[in-house]
């Protein structure tokens, strides 16, 4: 059975993807009347910029099946078998990661971790847990 939990979304963080790429365009219509070559310029960036940010985050899901994880943020997916998943642990780490959120989970692989924030953390922490306890006992990660 597959369960997919959205990301979390922080409300500054929300404003500072979405207000970047608008305030570019507003800039570029006010400097419309100035200079339309400018003006072009600074709407054609702001609206790719917007699209390339739209692009990278959404949507931003985690989806977990018996064996794997699924992280999808907005074009970029990567599938992780639940076996290499080591440790999980709750975390606030600002690194850049698929998450848009700073209330994130910490997963410790084999060889790194990632960060991700699901909506209910605790819940995703309780589902992930209960189907790694399920995983057959030789591909069982060691317990820490």
């Amino acid at each position: 059975m597959t369960t997919v939990y959205p990301s979390r979304v922080d409300w500054w963080l929300a404003m500072l993807l979405i207000g970047a790429p608008v305030l570019v365009v507003a800039c570029g219509l006010h400097i419309l009347t100035q200079s339309i070559g400018a003006g072009a310029i600074l709407i054609v960036s702001g609206l790719a910029i917007g699209a390339l940010i739209a692009a990278l985050a959404y949507p931003c899901v985690y989806s977990l099946t018996d064996d794997h994880l699924t992280i999808r943020a907005g074009l970029l997916h990567e599938t992780l078998p639940l076996q290499r998943i080591r440790a999980v642990a709750p975390s606030s780490n600002p690194l850049s990661a698929p998450a848009l959120s700073l209330q994130r989970i910490k997963l410790t692989l084999d060889d790194g971790c990632r960060l991700i924030s699901p909506r209910d953390r605790d819940a995703f922490m309780a589902d992930l847990e209960a189907r790694r306890r399920h995983l057959p006992t030789a591909s069982r990660p060691p317990a820490r």
